[in-house]
């Protein structure tokens, strides 16, 4: 599992303030979810991890740098 995904998503998650209630009711999954997700239980996919960066207003690059969007493909052609 690739702890270091987690642990960048848990430091934005702790900046943004927002509780874990609030996360399942924005993102439409369980508390439970959310937290595995945070504690890196659950792997983190693309789609969560585009997710969690939309919800938390940041760059998903800075959750996971290996990520790639298409808006960041056509920016680096």
């Amino acid at each position: 599992m690739d702890h270091s995904t987690s642990q960048q998503l848990r430091h934005f998650w702790i900046k943004s303030g927002m509780t874990q209630t609030e996360a399942a009711e924005y993102l439409g999954m369980s508390q439970s979810a959310i937290s595995q997700y945070l504690k890196g239980t659950i792997k983190l996919n693309t789609d969560i991890i585009l997710q969690f960066a939309e919800m938390l207003n940041v760059n998903p690059q800075q959750i996971n740098p290996d990520i790639f969007t298409p808006k960041h493909r056509q920016q680096n052609v």
